[in-house]
Parts: structure tokens; sequence; C-alpha cells
């Protein structure tokens, strides 16, 4: 086996044993706003300020991370550092890869994309605990990052599996089972929730 692929085989196990198994198991589970709730190490509304690539070493290789710098706007759940009084939160993500390459055989990107965050944008996020390598994600991925979009009146929120799965028998059961949701109302939600009520 060639060098570069061995390391390339190296690092991907390495990924999956630093995502740790609650961030392995939501890339491929369904889950409502209970489980998107319980889930998370943090759940905040924020506005996106920076987005920096970058690279962290991990397992003899070099993987590609991006860092989005988050200005919180509203607590849920969790602990927030601040800077200059403002509570901040620094996400720290798998990046972009490449297709892997050996010889003439190409193999397919087979990490999770980031969380499509913009900067200036309004997102409710739901974050997980970091992994041994310092690394974190939305909970179940596209499921738990919501854009926040629409005047303060009527703000409407959107993840990026379009609300689907997101209604439960005990939570939002009269919402569309899709599509964009009223901001307001989903706050309402993710609070009770997080309280217990």
């Amino acid at each position: 086996m060639r060098a570069a692929t061995r390391r390339c085989v190296v690092l991907f196990v390495v990924l999956l044993l630093a995502a740790g198994p609650s961030s392995v198991a939501t890339t491929v589970l369904r889950m409502n706003l209970e489980d998107l709730c319980r889930s998370a190490g943090q759940i905040f509304r924020g506005t996106v300020l920076e987005i920096e690539e970058g690279t962290l070493e991990v397992g003899g290789g070099v993987l590609p991370t991006r860092t989005f710098l988050v200005r919180v706007d509203e607590r849920f759940k969790g602990d927030f550092a601040t800077e200059k009084e403002v509570p901040i939160v620094e996400i720290r993500t798998i990046g972009k890869t490449p297709p892997l390459r050996s010889g003439g055989a190409q193999w397919l990107r087979t990490l999770p994309e980031p969380p499509a965050l913009e900067v200036r944008s309004t997102y409710l996020l739901f974050v997980t605990a970091p992994s041994a390598a310092g690394l974190q994600t939305t909970v179940g991925l596209g499921q738990g990052c919501f854009h926040i979009t629409g005047d303060a009146e009527r703000e409407q929120a959107v993840n990026e599996l379009d609300n689907v799965g997101l209604v439960s028998p005990t939570r939002l059961a009269d919402i569309a089972p899709q599509g964009p949701i009223p901001y307001a109302r989903l706050a309402e939600e993710v609070r009770a929730i997080v309280s217990g009520s």
C-alpha cells in the first residue's frame, strides 16, 4: 500500500474515532426537535462574524478545518465564553476535502460537509460537544442548523433538510411537516424542551 493511501486510511479511521459515537450516529438518524435539544452541547441563536479555513494535525495526517466565529444573540443551552462582554462561539468543523486519489483511482469524499453558514447571516444552531480532537458540528449535521430570515415581526427558520422530521406528536404538531416555520414558535418550543416543561 502506498504511503499516501495508507495516510488517508489512517486519517479516516482517526476522524471516525475523534468524532465520537454521538456525532457519528447523527449522520444517519432523522431527528425531531426533542432529539436535537437532547443531543446538543450548546443551543443558541447567532450571527456569523468570520469563517476561517485551516488545518489540524490528527493521527499523523493533516485535516482541513473550517472555523466559524459566531456572536451569540440568544442563549438556550450551554456555557459561552465572552469577548469584550459579548458571548462568542468558535465552531471548528472538518473542512472541505478534495477527492482522494491514488494512481489513476479516485474516491469521492466520505466525510460530512461542514455546516453551510455564511458571514453576516443569522442561525439557530444546535452544536455538538467538542470531540477529543476539538472538532464540532451541528447536531444531525444540517438538521441542527436553522437559517433565520425575514423581518423582526415575521422571522422564519428552516434547517438544511427543509425541517423534514422536525415535528413530533408532542412538539410543533400543528406545524406543517416541512418548510419554514415561525422563529418565535421554534424558540418557544426549544426553551420549553431545555427547561423540561
